[in-house]
């Protein structure tokens, strides 16, 4: 065998002097082939990435021991733009997008790095040839476009460059399951230009069909390794990644497990305090609900220049209740919670909570009526503390005021110790109590997730829109995640609108569900009635498995 393109040899990554990320991790990649790496949250799948690319040294990574060589040369010196210009790309998670540059502005910038204007036109009409869709939408922005569309502009600006080694950093995250597939061809396809590709999947499933071959990362270390078949086909994998049970056992993400309790104390406006301790995951609704208000969603239509994202859109949240949202990308979901958190504004219909019209409303009032929200792309201060981040999410309760605040006063900082305390027990109800000291940047995706839930928790909400609460997870996490909501939602008596891909996620949830595609709404029931419904497995899975 030749030697390999990419050589990784008992590689180590430390963040800030202290946490180990990375220990002895040793993988190759050939060139022209596939090769996924497998792996929990935190198991190091993402900082081995960014050692590869470069990239450590932004979010205060550092090699510690080991080489990364690419194409026989260390990288140990060499910077990103040097590596880029030899070959190596990245595409990082979250898409990382430019939103406010056209789609045709966002390849133009993927390829300032390639001299020959030639090459450039080649690999421009190359990508489009590749994702039609952005040859339609060339003219829009970046920002307007579906998750999956996103996602295709994020590869696809990549492939501007013409790489030897494409580096993917969890492409299907956040998508439904037909682009999932449509993903997997797509880096098939690309592979067969001759473009070798190092692939970090949480769908292992996906992951594992496209490989060449595949590596477990757990902890920090290479547990397994070997043909990606061979993998796919092995107990652990199968279990742990695939969703597999044994014989008679219930699978993890169909239904909420039980998590150790917790307890925590909550502030309410008027100032009285709420305490409770209870298993997560335990009995029935322990709490009213927190407001007898309805979201109404009356004929919502939303457009972008052209483009309409939302057409006569209606449905309605019950006080207290979980309903979920769901749909292919670029069905209007997101947009359709943008516009009730006040991001977007309706080009017509109305929203109302309450009696109060949220339509028209900025993002701060949206949020002083008691409505928080978390984002399909994170939306955290890496730098901060994970502890500062929940905090941000009391700012609307507090009352001492920003100069008292800058001041430090006694009244200040007695307002912010308590609010802090709150934060502390909001952190252990989600489970990461032990992660408040630790910037953000240094936490893997899973837990930057439960990061913003747990700052949505902190303004004390009646109303909580969560937008793709468990993408990027495994169905072990996803299932933690959804005890964790389900237990926060019975004993604080929050209304809930989730929208989210994973359907066992959903259906284990939601008590009711409303379906778009393309804008329109083309179902609402309880899950047991959508799951029947001939048009709602068309819109996720194709016509062929509705038919079947």
């Amino acid at each position: 065998m030749s030697d390999p393109l990419l050589d990784v040899a008992g590689l180590a990554v430390s963040y800030g002097g202290t946490v180990q990320a990375l220990r002895g991790v040793s993988l190759q990649v050939q060139a022209g082939t596939v090769v996924a790496v497998l792996g929990s949250n935190g198991a190091g799948k993402s900082t081995l990435l960014r050692a590869v690319s470069r990239s450590l040294g932004a979010i205060g990574g550092r090699v510690t021991a080991g080489t990364v060589r690419y194409d026989g040369a260390d990288l140990a010196h060499t910077d990103t733009s040097a590596a880029v210009r030899a070959g190596l790309v990245q595409v990082p998670e979250g898409r990382r997008i430019f939103a406010d540059l056209t789609v045709e502005e966002n390849l133009r910038a993927g390829g300032h790095t390639v001299r020959d204007a030639a090459a450039r036109r080649r690999a421009h009409d190359d990508v489009l040839d590749l994702f039609p869709i952005l040859r339609e939408r060339r003219h829009q922005r970046g920002g307007l476009l579906s998750g999956g569309q996103q996602q295709m502009l994020a590869i696809g600006r990549a492939l501007m460059t013409s790489p030897r080694l494409l580096l993917l950093d969890e492409p299907s995250l956040g998508l439904a399951p037909q682009l999932v597939d449509q993903i997997g061809e797509i880096i098939k396809q690309i592979n067969v230009t001759g473009t070798a590709v190092l692939l970090i999947e949480q769908n292992a499933a996906m992951g594992l069909r496209v490989a060449d071959t595949a590596y477990v990362l757990e902890t920090g270390r290479i547990t397994a390794s070997g043909a990606a078949a061979d993998l796919a086909a092995t107990d652990e994998v199968r279990n742990r990644y695939l969703g597999v049970s044994e014989p008679g056992e219930q699978p993890a993400s169909c239904a909420p497990a039980p998590a150790p309790r917790a307890t925590v104390t909550l502030t309410t406006q008027t100032g009285a305090a709420q305490t409770g301790a209870a298993p997560i995951g335990a009995g029935p609704a322990e709490a009213q609900p927190r407001s007898e208000h309805r979201l109404t969603v009356a004929e919502l239509t939303v457009r972008f220049g052209g483009v309409t994202a939302l057409r006569d859109v209606s449905f309605t949240v019950e006080p207290g209740t979980v309903h979920a949202l769901i749909g292919p990308n670029g069905a209007g979901k997101s947009t359709c919670i943008n516009v009730l958190g006040g991001a977007y504004r309706a080009t017509s219909g109305t929203v109302h909570y309450g009696q109060r019209e949220l339509t028209g409303l900025r993002s701060h009032q949206v949020a002083d009526l008691g409505v928080a929200r978390t984002f399909q792309n994170i939306s955290l201060s890496l730098e901060v503390s994970a502890e500062d981040n929940l905090l941000v999410g009391r700012h609307r309760l507090m009352r001492a005021g920003t100069l008292a605040g800058a001041l430090r006063l006694p009244r200040a900082r007695r307002e912010e110790s308590e609010h802090r305390e709150v934060v502390r027990g909001i952190a252990d109800l989600l489970g990461i109590g032990h992660l408040l000291p630790r910037p953000v940047h240094t936490l893997p995706y899973g837990d930057r997730k439960r990061v913003e839930l747990g700052r949505a928790l902190a303004a004390e909400p009646s109303l909580l829109l969560l937008d793709e609460p468990v993408a990027g997870m495994t169905h072990g996490e996803s299932s933690d995640m959804a005890a964790a909501i389900a237990s926060v939602q019975r004993r604080l008596g929050l209304s809930i609108l989730l929208v989210e891909h994973d359907m066992p996620f959903v259906m284990g949830l939601a008590e009711r569900i409303t379906v778009l595609d393309f804008g329109r709404r083309i179902a609402e029931g309880t899950p047991q009635e959508v799951q029947r419904d001939p048009e709602v497995v068309r819109a996720y899975l194709g016509a062929a498995e509705a038919a079947a």
